[in-house]
């Protein structure tokens, strides 16, 4: 009896402060939570048909941090998660979410669609310029 009750105390505390979130789209989301105050707890984006867990115990992703600071008179719950594509346009947004529980980004309520992004033109001789995940690392650069 006492190992089911320390096992159930175990994932409550897992629980507590914590949302999961799938992306259950095709683009890249970022979903940013929101107390329910309105105050910006956290973000992180999350790569289609693929989740994470965010948590109030852990350091958020993006500007600022976790900025809430613990005031009695306020109270976190219920969560909003924004979601968002990359280019800035709305995806979806769900309100009013329990802490523990899984948010589907398609089970949102919004335009759920993000514009394509621009294709690159290939070149034949190699990386451009403007290609984010190269660094030009040539000696001329360095000058």
């Amino acid at each position: 009896m006492k190992k089911y009750l320390l096992l159930f105390l175990c994932f409550g505390a897992l629980a507590h402060g914590s949302l999961r979130l799938h992306n259950d789209s095709p683009y890249k989301l970022r979903a940013v939570i929101r107390a329910a105050d309105g105050t910006y707890l956290g973000e992180m984006v999350i790569l289609p048909e693929h989740f994470n867990t965010w948590s109030e115990s852990y350091p958020s992703f993006g500007p600022g941090g976790q900025n809430y600071g613990e005031q009695p008179s306020r109270s976190q719950t219920p969560y909003t998660v924004q979601w968002s594509c990359l280019d800035g346009g709305e995806y979806g947004i769900c309100t009013n979410v329990a802490s523990g529980a899984a948010v589907l980004a398609g089970s949102c309520d919004g335009p759920k669609y993000c514009k394509p992004p621009k294709k690159k033109k290939k070149g034949p001789y190699g990386a451009h310029p403007d290609d984010e995940q190269l660094q030009d690392v040539s000696p001329e650069s360095s000058q």
